[in-house]
């Protein structure tokens, strides 16, 4: 891919990670997803960055604060329509977060049973597969996913570890010169290492970046 498609081409970020973050690790979490934004922004200095996140609570929302301060467009692929998709925020001061994040975005969408290469599932109208199938598309879509999370693989259809995998799938049929996405093909896999507030009394993981960065400029 030569230099001008590049800059005409949009780089893309992926999130995906825990929706129960220790609420002290907040700063040191945006300190890391800061540093990520900034290597790969100072390495395609000619490109414009977006951020694809589904706004769920936790690493969701916390990368989205980030990629806007960070001058980085935010995109929203939503797994339903916009009034079921808020039925899981049941708290108000969640809800407002989202509506708040949503209003800054510069695309956002739901991700209907025609989207090009959607993961396919047995039950198209569960909850679980349609935010499956977003988690899916994120891991396909992105050119850099950012996983902000402990490692453990709970084997939760459209957890983390899940989308890891899924991840996994999409680069190997891109070696194959299956599918990739356009302009900068897939550049990375970061892991942010997060502990959950969930896993209270098991060893904490210390927060670090897993996966290269480029050099700053």
């Amino acid at each position: 891919m030569d230099d001008e498609k590049k800059e005409r081409s949009p780089f893309v970020f992926g999130v995906s990670g825990h929706r129960d973050l220790v609420r002290t690790d907040l700063p040191e979490l945006r300190k890391q997803l800061h540093a990520i934004f900034s290597h790969f922004r100072s390495a395609y200095p000619n490109a414009s960055f977006e951020l694809l996140s589904p706004l769920a609570e936790g690493a969701d929302r916390v990368a989205a604060e980030v990629a806007l301060a960070s001058g980085i467009k935010l995109a929203v692929p939503m797994p339903m329509v916009q009034t079921d998709y808020e039925r899981d925020f049941t708290m108000a001061e969640s809800l407002s977060e989202f509506r708040r994040l949503l209003a800054t975005a510069n695309s956002q969408w739901e991700l209907s049973g025609d989207q090009p290469n959607q993961l396919l599932l047995s039950d198209s109208t569960g909850r679980t597969q349609r935010y499956a199938a977003v988690g899916d598309f994120i891991a396909r879509a992105s050119h850099v996913l950012i996983l902000l999370w402990d490692g453990h693989d709970n084997e939760k259809v459209g957890g983390t570890a899940w989308v890891k995998k899924r991840r996994e799938h999409w680069v190997r049929l891109a070696e194959m010169q299956v599918a990739a996405p356009d302009g900068f093909g897939y550049l990375g896999t970061i892991h942010i290492v997060t502990p959950r507030e969930t896993a209270a009394g098991t060893e904490r993981p210390r927060i670090e970046i897993v996966g290269g960065l480029p050099e700053l400029r």
